[in-house]
């Protein structure tokens, strides 16, 4: 397996975990107890934004090589 193919395949898994974690953070109801879980969910949220991200940017330049 290609290192692009593989790196596609981690960037499936990030996408899909941060799908999870804006719905987990979505499905919390709304009470202030909820509101330490929320920010959990949202900072996981911006991790997995960044990897997303970091992952396309090597993908895309190892496509130009």
């Amino acid at each position: 397996m290609s290192l692009t193919k593989r790196l596609e395949q981690v960037l499936d898994s990030a996408e899909m975990a941060y799908s999870e974690a804006y719905s987990a953070r979505e499905s919390l109801p709304d009470y202030n107890t909820n509101e330490s879980a929320r920010t959990t969910m949202s900072q996981a949220e911006s991790y997995l934004d960044d990897a997303i991200g970091d992952l396309q940017d090597i993908i895309r330049k190892l496509e130009e090589l």
